[in-house]
């Protein structure tokens, strides 16, 4: 018989009862099916081994070549650089690593007729030596310019191989706008006090609209939303991915400002709980202002929940509603001057402050426009100038209520006691306060 037949019971099954047959297990083995089977398995190795073999080296020699050509990078010195009209300075772009195939490196700019460079391409191949090459650029008219470097090999990183060139007239007329733009700021944060001094030494608001400091409020709330939020790293990221050439508008300076023009105005908020303020309230016109800005500002955030928009979109829409804000906030202080026909109560002092940070503000804007050719950010952006402006016209306004309109403060002698004549009808007692000819122009105001 070729072939042979084993019979092998369990040792656990043959003290099973007889009528339980044990389990038969019957193994039939071919003649040489032990070499076959081994022959077949160590093909098998052979044949994995190989594979392995083959592919362990094709996997780390893509690795490498990928790495190899995704390793270079562009990159200039400088991102920003500063160029006089008829003046020339110069850059260096480096390259980081050996490009494998050759390489053309392309210099463009936005406007030729203001920036113009020494060279328009560089040649690389994997046998060029240099890796950093001089660029010289020629200022011909004041503006803002980008120079920017294109690659044919779309492995290179390039996104950094850009230079922002603000082309200016003069150096003096950037120290100028540089000092004009501090004064303003300084006058902007301080204008706050006077009105705060003012309130303390008369221990009375009653003067004071409360609609005014409602709505100032909230507006330096929305404005410092919008500074502080651009300086958050993820919200930066949004904007620079929206602007990848641009750069965070929101200056140090600009964060100080908004905040502590928050801090200054709760002091007056608490100033107004805690001293005389007669039947002064905010007005339903102003709670129906705020609260339709609330409501915009909750739908906002839902679409933000969404995903609809991003963070930055939000933190812009706050931005445009302060500018609403600042349309009017100034309108119901004057109506209230109008009425009471006195600004017995509105400090002067801050209007002078004002008026000083808005012309200044503009003037800063002129001078930079005619020193960077750039006429278009002030014409170009009617609500910027046109709110600066707005507000030195109601900065006038105050002026002539306060010193021409309701200028008169009228006193009598009755019984050799001094009154001051605060409005119609209201009289105070001039034992609570000093003599007409004693009284400050802080006191007047």
């Amino acid at each position: 018989m070729d072939a042979a037949t084993f019979v092998e019971v369990s040792p656990r099954l043959r003290d099973r009862p007889l009528s339980s047959p044990p389990t038969v297990r019957t193994s039939l083995l071919l003649p040489n099916a032990r070499a076959v089977t081994s022959d077949y398995h160590q093909s098998r190795i052979c044949s994995k081994n190989l594979t392995m073999k083959h592919i362990i080296p094709v996997t780390f020699f893509l690795i490498a070549y990928c790495l190899s050509r995704s390793s270079a990078s562009l990159f200039f010195n400088t991102q920003d650089i500063i160029l006089l009209v008829n003046d020339s300075s110069t850059l260096t772009l480096t390259l980081t690593d050996n490009v494998q195939e050759n390489v053309t490196l392309t210099l463009n700019t936005n406007h030729k007729d203001l920036l113009t460079t020494n060279v328009s391409k560089i040649n690389v191949s994997n046998y060029t030596i240099t890796k950093e090459w001089p660029i010289k650029l020629f200022g011909h008219d004041a503006g803002h310019d980008l120079l920017k470097v294109e690659t044919s090999d779309p492995s290179i990183e390039s996104r950094n191989a850009f230079v922002r060139v603000t082309l200016q007239h003069s150096n003096e007329l950037a120290l100028i706008s540089v000092i004009v733009g501090w004064i303003y700021f300084v006058a902007w944060s301080i204008s706050f006090y006077p009105q705060m001094y003012e309130n303390w030494q008369r221990k009375s608001v009653v003067g004071l609209n409360f609609d005014f400091i409602a709505l100032n409020l909230v507006g330096f709330i929305l404005y410092s939303m919008f500074n502080i939020g651009l300086w958050l790293p993820e919200i930066e990221q949004e904007y620079l991915a929206r602007n990848p050439r641009g750069h965070n508008p929101v200056q140090l300076n600009d964060i100080f400002f908004s905040s502590h023009a928050i801090f200054a105005t709760l002091i007056t908020v608490f100033q107004c709980y805690f001293y005389e303020k007669g039947e002064q309230k905010v007005s339903r016109t102003a709670k129906s202002i705020l609260s339709l800005y609330g409501l915009i500002l909750a739908a906002l955030l839902v679409l933000v929940y969404q995903q609809k928009i991003l963070w930055l979109d939000f933190l812009y829409y706050c931005s445009y509603i302060k500018l609403t804000i600042t349309l009017i906030k100034y309108i119901p202080q004057a109506v209230m001057n109008y009425k009471r026909k006195s600004t017995i109560g509105w400090s002067i002092g801050n209007i002078f402050l004002d008026f000083t940070g808005g012309v200044l503000s503009i003037l800063q804007m002129i001078i930079n426009a005619y020193n960077y050719n750039d006429w278009a950010s002030v014409f170009g952006d009617p609500t910027k100038f046109g709110l600066g402006v707005l507000s030195i016209v109601f900065d006038v306004l105050f002026f002539l209520q306060h010193y021409v309109f309701y200028s008169g403060i009228h006193y009598e002698e009755i019984e050799n006691h001094n009154v001051v004549e605060v409005e119609e009808n209201e009289v105070i007692n001039s034992e609570e306060h000093t003599k007409p000819t004693d009284i400050p122009d802080s006191q007047i105001c």
